[in-house]
């Protein structure tokens, strides 16, 4: 990369510190305005530019670990890859943003708007993005989203496991590979919202939802015979480095019952894409991105899948016999691995398929055959590892099963729980912060598991109606009912 003019970093460098001094008194300094500027790859931790005028900026690859943007301006701003770790984003405009594969574990990103938004370059005339605000693939981790507009947003492949949802707008939103284990979506609004079958079986939604408010994706069916051209000009560019032909690069498009027995479709791009029944024995598929996809019931016999990327596929019926899933070996000895992540085995036939190094954490085995296929089902049944330590800010949460908690002051359900305390749905009680009370939990549906528990009163909500607690000392009956309610959760989530 080349080195940034330093003139250029110190004028940055003085917007910034001027901004600080506007937020701590406006007569002293002055609103930050960086739209449209080039602040990719600065590193930026802890950096206070609430309600800063960011809008079109480039972002990308930037460290904002921790930083403070709240209320700010980020409409139309490239974001893609850049690191908001524990950074605060409460009612930031993001409209139209790219947030492709940002890190926002730990963000608070309360009231935040994702609506679509296109935005004009003065500079070029031009507008810049599609309009669509992107978070796919981004992690978000225990992110708090209470309240947050998503509405037509794209969060395909996003993780959003143990994320507070509470009241989100999920309104037309694409929701395709999406992650939401341990989310809570209490009082989000959900209206068609694109969900695929795969999302939509793992997805514990905690209310009934209107007939119209999951709707499948609107795939574009293309003939066989169209396809098996577009395979054609891609073995033509394959086989000369690039010169002739064109790569196969498709999204959200359906075509049924192909025949690409032998075919080469190594590196092509088929994400979102659906092939039920393909014929795929002895095909190339190397380094091929094909996430998301939708390969039910397809033969994969013998296929090459070195380095391809599977990530949340659709496998379910699909044939994988004696298929190549071993590394891709790149130049200077580099291995890539292959990649299915969260994909669905279920009912696949994946004897003597060359797996053992293949990524296959959180995949789903049920009725899969896997006889001298070398997938470890103990090591793939384990969860995807959790952020470093030093980016946590609290412990997983889990919806499933409930908790009631009984003080003198009345019986309380839990909205989550982990094994660290409680949030309760607790409204007209009087607890206070700091307060320390003795109560009973119990249970939901196993009344007969009950503890006694000491609880220390963390936060109270007066507008949710919550009150969030912590343990304050573990007894034996505490710790035992906490271990039933894990293993009940195991079992309720498969």
């Amino acid at each position: 990369m080349a080195e940034r003019d330093p003139n250029e970093v110190e004028e940055i460098r003085k917007i910034i510190l001027s901004h600080q001094a506007w937020l701590k008194r406006p007569g002293s300094g002055k609103r930050a305005d960086l739209s449209f500027r080039d602040l990719s790859r600065l590193n930026l931790e802890r950096v206070a530019l609430a309600g800063a005028k960011l809008a079109g900026a480039n972002l990308t690859n930037t460290r904002m670990v921790k930083a403070d943007l709240g209320q700010a301006d980020l409409f139309g701003a490239d974001m893609e890859g850049v690191n908001l770790t524990a950074a605060t984003l409460a009612g930031a405009d993001l409209r139209g943003a790219n947030l492709h594969r940002a890190l926002l574990t730990d963000a608070n990103l309360r009231g935040a708007d994702f609506r679509a938004g296109e935005l004009l370059d003065d500079t070029r005339k031009t507008t810049r993005g599609t309009g669509t605000t992107r978070l796919t693939e981004a992690k978000m981790e225990r992110s708090i989203l209470a309240g947050a507009n998503f509405a037509g947003c794209d969060l395909t492949g996003a993780d959003l496991n143990d994320a507070d949802l509470t009241g989100a707008e999920l309104t037309s939103a694409v929701l395709m590979g999406t992650d939401f284990c341990g989310a809570t979506l209490d009082g989000a609004v959900f209206g068609n919202t694109v969900m695929d079958q795969a999302t939509l079986t793992r997805t514990y939604i905690p209310f009934a939802l209107p007939p119209d408010a999951i709707v499948p994706p609107n795939y574009t069916a293309m003939p066989v015979a169209a396809f098996l051209e577009l395979v054609a000009a891609h073995e033509r560019w394959v086989d000369s480095g690039g010169a002739e032909g064109a790569r196969l690069d498709l999204d959200l498009v359906s075509v049924a019952g192909a025949d690409l027995a032998g075919r080469s479709l190594a590196a092509a791009r088929l994400r979102r894409c659906r092939l039920p029944g393909a014929r795929l024995t002895k095909a190339s598929l190397e380094m091929a991105e094909l996430s998301y996809i939708d390969l039910d019931e397809a033969d994969l016999s013998e296929a090459v899948l070195r380095g391809a990327t599977l990530r949340r596929a659709y496998l379910s019926h699909a044939l994988l016999v004696r298929a190549d899933a071993r590394p891709a070996q790149l130049a200077g000895g580099r291995s890539w691995p292959t990649n299915f992540d969260g994909a669905d085995f279920s009912d696949a036939d994946l004897r003597h398929a060359r797996m053992g190094e293949a990524l296959v954490r959180g995949a789903t085995f049920l009725n899969t055959l896997i006889d001298g296929s070398g997938i470890d089902l103990a090591n793939a049944a384990l969860p995807s590892p959790p952020p470093p330590m030093e980016e946590r800010r609290r412990q997983k949460r889990f919806v499933r099963p409930g908790l009631v908690v009984h003080t003198e002051h009345g019986a309380f359900p839990t909205r989550n729980w982990s094994v660290g305390g409680l949030c309760l749905l607790a409204v007209n009680q009087p607890y206070r912060p700091g307060q320390t009370f003795q109560a009973r939990v119990v249970m939901a549906d196993r009344q007969e598991i009950v503890a006694v528990a000491n609880l220390t009163v963390l936060h109270r909500d007066e507008e949710r109606g919550q009150l969030s607690v912590r343990f304050h000392q573990y007894g034996d009956d505490l710790k035992g009912l906490l271990k039933a309610a894990f293993l009940e959760h195991q079992k309720l989530t498969g």
